[in-house]
């Protein structure tokens, strides 16, 4: 049986954070273990002028009062492939996160996700690095 071999992709999608809610869960304001969710929230391509198709969706659950939070989220592309996200998220600066897996195009995908913020936190720049093993 043949080694499988490593498709390297990388993929820069920025979103539109257009649907977005925050639940205060904990102590009145900003606290840990609030709750933000988010989508669908379209996803443009690198230049910021064309939509994708793709969307964006999840949640994550703040660990301090900065907001910086534990993260999982779903992209969708057109075509119904999916990639499944996790990880920790700064909401001041650029963080990373793991690809964990996929469906579609993207089937058994890992990597990781670089994430980097605008100031006002409308547009949220996703660089993808995206690992597919080819098992023929």
């Amino acid at each position: 049986m043949p080694e499988p071999s490593a498709v390297v992709a990388e993929l820069v999608l920025i979103e539109h954070a257009d649907n977005l809610t925050t639940l205060d869960l904990g102590a009145l304001g900003s606290s840990i273990g609030d709750l933000q969710v988010w989508g669908p929230n379209p996803l443009f391509d690198a230049t910021d002028i064309t939509d994708t198709g793709a969307t964006t969706q999840g949640s994550c659950i703040a660990l301090n009062a900065a907001f910086d939070c534990l993260t999982a989220e779903t992209i969708i592309f057109p075509d119904g492939s999916t990639l499944q996200i996790q990880g920790a998220e700064s909401s001041a600066a650029v963080s990373t996160r793991t690809i964990v897996g996929g469906s579609g195009m993207y089937l058994g995908a890992i990597g990781t996700v670089s994430v980097e913020p605008a100031d006002d936190q409308t547009r949220w720049t996703k660089t993808f690095q995206i690992v597919l093993l080819d098992s023929q």
